[in-house]
């Protein structure tokens, strides 16, 4: 027998769907209470059916006398008012009265829509104008609003441990139906209200059942939908972010005038554009701007790292491990390809030019805020710099790699000291794998010298979803091809540079040159090429030894190739959590 919950819940369902129902829906309606075994728990359904003119049919199925002794309603009592409409009127009312005690809401919100909740029973019993419907659907929504959700659930799932239930259930009552309440739009709570009562309806197997599964299939199908929006890199959050977030971006992006800009030294250049410092005259703050290059795909590239920055700007978690992007200007009215924007920071250094320096690490350590001991030998001191900068590449993109932007072209040069932090610079080839921005299947755009052996971020031939498409199938291409693990390779390299002091030159790392060499002979064994390089040529690995070595081994799970499902070397994400990184300086 189902209890007054239930009734309530089975009620609003039902009331949802008021409609005027034909001899069909009334043969359906009747096998389907034969095998749930009676109709007790579709009295108050009975009162919508009845609206549509087929009280009497309800009344032949469910019984009068039935009806009557399942709420202790006398059958002569019952009968006496109006035949099977009086028996159902009457046992309506029952129902509503031991609703009614379970909220003390419940009888104020009735009597404000119909007067008492009788007479709203009544209406749904017998009534048919809209008025009393909307009524009708009141009352069942206060009934549905009343349920004990922690006894309903422990009902529908017998297996869960009690205790596992009494939890949630205190967490979601003190923290999350609250915040659900403040935050939620309208519109939410109402597909929310309208599908938890469908799955009330239907034993809370709505999705399953065909398939023969029960209550707990049916929550661990809605615990999947629910990891799968917020998995990396977020359905959730991208939705967010081509909405709300990117309108406000757009509004609040600073706007430049190309005739305030005043073209400053040449700071640097690259295959498709060029850096120079630059100030702003209309405010005196100092700039850096970089200009395409006048070659076959710059146009696309400077587009696309617009794109990217403004996505950055967008998440302050991930903004600040990275240049601070302003926005951009043309230079010609009507121009294709923008110009690039950000701030300046005073002590712009790139951590390939401290590589170049034979005192390295020697004045590092005051900028990024590290306090030299006295006791500490080389090995030491260039161990702790090392961690203090892979702590903020690793962050940084393992936040980028979560809104689904892979670098692809981490190095040296590309690392930038501002402040007390390396930041990361350069965004000409990263992609948005959320949207396919700047992602072509046929295109590996890469540095040789620090991109892993497969030189593709996802598998071949893995086409270039649409924009609206790919964000709902990031996760599942995220899960598949691991594109993260491209930049914690290069990652890796960079680990490998700040340890031993014969990797720093400019070109030692270049695909032709020895490294790469006896690493691809070695098939990318970290372990098997030390002990070469050691014996024939005497390398010093001294930086990475210190500590019992948890530096040379983040950086063996970082430098590695991948096996054949795709993994086989550390993200970044995990390698924040490797001892080496996770222990204080």
């Amino acid at each position: 027998m189902f209890d007054a919950r239930t009734i309530a819940r089975e009620s609003f369902a039902r009331v949802r769907g008021f409609a005027p129902r034909g001899a069909a829906w009334r043969s359906r309606e009747r096998a389907r209470i034969a095998r749930r075994g009676g109709g007790a728990a579709l009295v108050l359904r009975a009162g919508v059916v009845d609206a549509a003119g087929d009280a009497l049919s309800w009344s032949a199925i469910l019984g009068v006398e039935d009806v009557a002794s399942t709420f202790g309603v006398s059958s002569a009592s019952s009968s006496a008012g109006a035949g099977a409409q009086g028996a159902v009127s009457s046992v309506a009312r029952a129902v509503t009265d031991k609703v009614a005690t379970t909220s003390a809401s419940f009888g104020a919100s009735v009597a404000s829509n119909a007067g008492s909740p009788a007479a709203a029973v009544d209406a749904i019993a017998s009534g048919v104008q809209k008025p009393t419907f909307k009524a009708a659907k009141a009352v069942a929504k206060e009934a549905v609003k009343a349920v004990d959700g922690v006894t309903s659930a422990k009902e529908a799932l017998p297996d869960v441990p009690s205790g596992v239930v009494d939890a949630f259930a205190g967490a979601y009552n003190a923290i999350l139906h609250p915040a659900y309440d403040a935050i939620a739009p309208d519109f939410v709570k109402t597909i929310v209200s309208n599908q938890w009562a469908i799955e009330s309806a239907n034993g809370y197997a709505y999705y399953v059942k065909s398939y023969g599964y029960g209550a707990e299939a049916e929550l661990a199908f809605y615990v999947f939908c629910a990891y799968y929006l917020v998995a990396k890199p977020g359905v959730l959050s991208w939705l967010f972010d081509q909405t709300f977030a990117r309108a406000a971006g757009t509004a609040l992006e600073k706007k430049f005038d190309v005739q305030n800009i005043v073209r400053g030294r040449r700071l640097g250049a690259g295959s498709f554009g060029t850096v120079f410092a630059a100030t702003d005259s209309s405010t005196g703050k100092e700039l850096v701007i970089k200009i395409a290059k006048g070659v076959q795909g710059s146009s696309e590239l400077q587009n696309a790292e617009a794109y990217i920055n403004r996505r950055i700007a967008r998440a302050p978690l991930v903004a600040a491990g990275c240049a601070p992007f302003l926005g951009t200007y043309v230079e010609v009215e009507g121009a294709r390809t923008p110009c690039l924007v950000w701030a300046y920071q005073p002590g712009e250094t790139s951590l390939e030019e401290y590589l170049g320096d034979r005192n390295f690490p020697l004045g590092l350590e005051d900028a990024l805020g590290i306090n030299a001991r006295d006791s500490d030998d080389d090995a030491k001191r260039v161990n702790r710099v090392a961690k203090k900068i892979m702590r903020d590449l690793l962050s940084t993109t393992a936040a980028l790699h979560d809104i689904g932007i892979v670098h692809r072209d981490l190095k040296p040069a590309n690392l930038v000291l501002m402040g007390n932090k390396f930041k990361l610079v350069d965004f000409g080839a990263a992609c948005d794998l959320r949207t396919g921005e700047n992602y072509d299947p046929e295109q590996g755009l890469l540095d040789p010298n620090y991109s892993p052996p497969e030189q593709f971020i996802m598998p071949e031939k893995t086409p270039a979803a649409p924009p609206f498409v790919a964000g709902f199938l990031s996760p599942f291409l995220w899960t598949l091809g691991q594109p993260q693990l491209f930049d914690s390779y290069s990652a890796g390299l960079i680990l490998l540079q700040l340890g031993v002091p014969q990797l720093r030159g400019k070109n030692v790392m270049a695909p032709n040159g020895a490294f790469q060499q006896r690493l691809e002979d070695n098939k990318y064994d970290l372990r098997k090429w030390r002990r070469e390089v050691e014996d024939q040529l005497r390398w010093d690995f001294s930086a990475l030894d210190v500590n019992g070595g948890v530096a040379w081994d983040l950086a063996c799970r970082l430098v590695a190739k991948r096996n054949i499902i795709r993994r086989g070397r550390l993200d970044c994400g995990a390698a924040l959590a490797h001892p080496f990184i996770s222990t204080p300086l």
